[in-house]
């Protein structure tokens, strides 16, 4: 028999078992949908942490009596640095306006003169804002002369680090589970379908039917199980995506996307998943003569 006719009964086994091939298709998108919420819940934590960390900079404040052959050195080492992206010098002028612009309240009228250092802030690479580097950047900064002070948000950043830490496995785990028991149903009830044709599978067996020459027209329907229920999948997801941008328009800034890498995943994932639990149902059942 030629593989265009295998294909073919594979299709045509659809129409034969509806109700299990409906449940197949069903049970893979929901499962598709939830790994799908989970990558784009986790995709959103990645860039909400990576929001937060580029809020975090350095603040680098001089002595009164740093010259100005210290000012150089200190702006010649931020210059070189791998870990500036760039810097800004604030003199006392400009650290008294900025005061008055925070607090409402001129310096020079509240204590009569401008006790505010001259400083230097500094902002991070994506690459070096850990706690990590960032902590050994700043023991750096502190060896310099003319340096009295370095200030950046350590406590922050550590909380920021391992609250997305424990975010991160707790994510892991959960996807590991809906994986787990994705494969479990989707093989399961994959073989509502494969049972439902159990006396057609013993009649080719008795006929003299090869293994493979069985199984290719149930791995052709759970791989077409596999494509229609990721399908099924984008359309929920695309739905649940469009929803929540609506209702947290205004209140948040979000605006998820579906994103290619998220797309071709969900149906890659959706045909491995038909491939899989009809190969293993298929093959459970050749080999134990029953379900």
């Amino acid at each position: 028999m030629s593989l265009g006719f295998l294909i073919k009964e594979g299709l045509t086994g659809l129409k034969r078992a509806k109700f299990p091939s409906f449940a197949a298709v069903l049970t893979i998108a929901i499962s598709l949908t939830l790994l799908g919420m989970s990558y784009l819940i986790g995709n959103e934590l990645y860039s909400l942490l990576s929001n937060m960390r580029a809020k975090v900079n350095i603040e680098v404040f001089l002595l009164p009596s740093a010259t100005e052959i210290d000012r150089a050195t200190i702006a010649e080492s931020l210059d070189s640095h791998e870990a500036v992206a760039a810097y800004e010098f604030i003199s006392k002028e400009e650290a008294a306006a900025r005061f008055q612009e925070e607090f409402g309240e001129d310096i020079y009228a509240v204590l009569g003169e401008n006790p505010l250092p001259v400083s230097y802030t500094v902002d991070l690479t994506s690459a070096h804002r850990t706690s990590d580097a960032v902590s050994a950047f700043v023991q750096e900064l502190r060896r310099l002369p003319g340096v009295d002070e370095v200030r950046y948000r350590q406590t922050f950043l550590r909380l920021l680090e391992r609250y997305y830490k424990a975010a991160l496995v707790a994510g892991g785990v959960i996807l590991a589970v809906i994986l787990g028991a994705a494969i479990l149903l989707v093989a399961n009830t994959i073989k509502l379908s494969i049972f439902a044709k159990r006396e057609i599978i013993r009649i080719m067996r008795l006929v003299g039917a090869t293994d493979l020459f069985i199984q290719t027209p149930f791995i052709v329907e759970g791989i077409v199980h596999g494509i229609l229920g990721a399908g099924l999948a984008l359309v929920l997801l695309s739905g649940i995506i469009s929803g929540t941008n609506y209702l947290f328009v205004g209140i948040v800034e979000t605006d998820i996307q579906m994103g290619y890498p998220l797309l071709v995943g969900v149906l890659i994932t959706g045909t491995l998943f038909g491939l899989i639990g009809s190969t293993r149902s298929i093959r459970m059942f050749l080999s134990n003569g029953r379900m």
